[in-house]
């Protein structure tokens, strides 16, 4: 094993991650009417073909970040058996669940934040990538706000000043139909549906992440 385990630079705040990651729900919605994202109880996850990965916020300050990539996460499948990946970890984690993950071949990752650090189980020598940042491909304004501007331009969002704004919106939990419909204007083409069919689901998303603004009532044009 190695001696001291080391975390991936792009792993930051889970409180800004978090806020990103809620920026890449809204601009999935804005172009589809079926994101790959699932929301819970201070949860987000975000699944794909070849994995995926979950954000979980938990009381006091604390969060998980865990994951898989199915062709990348060494931690799976190169040893005789998955890595432990539950091993050091504190007893705040939901153990069954995990434990249930990684026995079953399908966690590659579990990184817990716990007193402003993040930290993860020690692995064995062999293990080169644990699949992070393959999991988040595609995904990875996650991480940075350079990757998540790259997320708007892949959605078609070059427009950078509104995206900021759109961003903004987010962090002051303001998002209405008139955020909502700037964004979409000022997308480099028209998306797959009807602006009428994406606006009432991104609204909706908009108030189950917790960042639709309550001051007034949304409306469609």
């Amino acid at each position: 094993m190695t001696n001291e385990p080391l975390v991936p630079a792009q792993l930051g705040r889970p409180e800004r991650m978090w806020q990103r990651a809620v920026v890449l729900v809204l601009i999935a919605v804005t172009r589809t009417t079926r994101p790959v994202f699932r929301l819970g109880d201070r949860e987000l996850s975000c699944s794909h073909s070849n994995g995926g990965w979950t954000l979980s916020l938990h009381s006091d300050g604390k969060a998980i970040f865990f994951g898989q990539d199915v062709d990348c996460s060494d931690t799976t499948y190169q040893g005789d058996k998955p890595v432990d990946l539950l091993a050091n970890a504190p007893d705040w984690l939901p153990h069954d669940r995990l434990r249930e993950l990684n026995d079953g071949y399908e966690l590659g990752y579990l990184y817990w934040w716990e007193e402003g650090a993040w930290a993860r189980a020690p692995y064995p020598d062999y293990v080169a990538d644990d699949g992070l940042a393959a999991s988040c491909d595609g995904y990875a304004g996650i991480f940075d706000d350079k990757s998540l501007a790259d997320s708007f331009a892949d959605a078609g969002y070059r427009d950078r000043a509104a995206a900021e704004r759109f961003v903004r919106r987010v962090a002051a939990g303001t998002v209405d139909t008139e955020a909502l419909e700037e964004l979409m204007d000022s997308a480099s083409e028209p998306g797959p549906l009807p602006r009428e069919a994406r606006v009432p689901n991104a609204l909706e998303w908009a108030a189950r992440l917790g960042v639709a603004d309550r001051r007034t009532p949304s409306h469609t044009r």
